[in-house]
């Protein structure tokens, strides 16, 4: 069998003993104008936009679009409909701005915007917002988490959020309220939203239980967004499906559907799981390689084993999470103060988390002493840990192999996940 391999491919022989193979179902790519026309005739939870405008007459609409670590395909043509709509339902397009929501990530460049949003940057006016300057308090949480964000858009007549569907290690999914929080919030309302990842609940592709999730959704319930774009894509990054509507119900179903295109069904628990983070670009660094262990542990008995393999060719990354990496040991990562944590590194802790549980050996072309200084078990290619594995299950193990561990739901037949 092969996986990718950075721009090329690892072969192995699996194991005996073959849960299975997981992988998404891909769907087929339907014409653009044809997707985005059913959607705004058909909004989720909402009436149609052009009567919502018509009803609202809002006299200054801000559009608040994802920044470069969120890329969506055939976005500035999406963006490009979306303003048609707006002026055919008698909106001056002088009154229309787009807001990109950075949250804690470092400006745009000029041919990054121009990248995503194409023309559009020539016709109107975008705005990248700042977390540590010029925001208004919109309440608190039931939490007890105060909401602060951006005042252009706090104070913008009407706020239509997009964005895209994905999973995402804290949320549980992207896309819907991250384009509040923390999309355009202030450092502090991200920093003690995100300050909770160590506490149970908190995992990719969940949002029940999921305080971090649960706080997202309540400040865009408090924001009031008042309509939401937002694009499902197939595995290969072509637009599949767009939903739009009300904030909350059209992120619902947006959810729905992605999870029942991305869930790939087994019949029982792995004690190894061999993933692949699915080549370049997802694993030309440590950083992006390594989270494709998060969906992968779905599958995963408490004691089960991971055969991480990505090429990792830019090195590390992050330099944040690796100095957190090194100077801690996982124990202390794990029972790290709450208080403490801030943004940026921040994933070291859910690592920690991953690495208490199951022992990783990772397959790249990095350094083995610097992956062991993070706690991974560097290993040559994928048979040396399948060998590995066996001597830790005595030669009798079940195995999962999972391709693309960013694209894909390994879930136990039955269960909600």
């Amino acid at each position: 069998m092969d996986l990718k391999y950075g721009k090329s491919w690892m072969s192995f022989d699996p194991p005996p003993g073959l849960i299975g193979v997981a992988e998404p179902k891909i769907g087929e790519a339907r014409p653009l104008d044809t997707l985005l026309k059913e959607s705004f005739s058909k909004p989720v939870g909402l009436a149609n936009l052009n009567k919502v405008l018509r009803g609202n007459k809002p006299r200054d609409v801000v559009i608040i679009v994802s920044d470069i670590t969120r890329k969506i395909a055939n976005y500035a043509d999406i963006l490009r409909f979306l303003v048609a709509e707006l002026v055919d339902a008698g909106i001056d397009e002088r009154n229309v701005s787009f807001v990109v929501a950075l949250g804690t990530h470092r400006p745009h460049t000029a041919e990054e915007n121009s990248l995503l949003y194409g023309k559009l940057c020539d016709d109107f006016a975008f705005l990248q917002h700042d977390c540590q300057h010029d925001f208004k308090r919109i309440g608190t949480t039931s939490t007890g988490l105060e909401v602060s964000v951006n005042r252009r858009v706090a104070e913008a007549d009407f706020v239509i959020a997009t964005g895209r569907i994905g999973f995402h290690y804290l949320a549980g999914f992207s896309g819907g309220r991250k384009s509040i929080l923390p999309g355009v919030a202030s450092y502090e309302t991200i920093r003690n939203n995100h300050k909770k990842l160590v506490r149970n609940g908190v995992f990719v592709g969940r949002v029940e239980n999921n305080i971090i999730a649960r706080e997202m959704a309540e400040a865009a319930d408090l924001f009031g967004i008042g309509y939401l774009l937002n694009v499902v894509e197939t595995p290969d990054h072509k637009t599949e499906v767009i939903f739009c509507g009300h904030h909350t119900h059209a992120f619902d179903e947006a959810v729905d559907f992605f999870v029942s295109r991305r869930r790939s069904n087994i019949g029982e628990l792995a004690d190894c799981a061999i993933v692949s983070a699915g080549g370049y670009p997802n694993d030309k660094d440590f950083y992006h390689t390594h989270k494709a262990m998060n969906l992968a542990m779905l599958g995963l008995k408490d004691t089960g084993s991971i055969i991480l393999v990505g090429q990792c060719v830019e090195g590390f990354g992050n330099e944040r999470f690796m100095r957190l990496m090194r100077e801690n040991n996982i124990d202390g990562l794990v029972e790290y103060p709450e208080e403490k944590i801030e943004v940026g590194g921040h994933r070291a802790f859910l690592t920690a988390k991953i690495l208490k549980r199951h022992r990783v050996y990772a397959c790249t072309d990095l350094d083995p002493a610097e992956l062991k200084a993070i706690s991974f078990t560097p290993i040559h290619n994928i048979q040396q840990g399948i060998d590995a594995v066996k001597k830790e299950q005595h030669n009798s193990f079940r195995t999962l192999i999972v391709p693309d561990g960013q694209a894909v739901l390994p879930s136990l037949s039955g269960s909600k996940v």
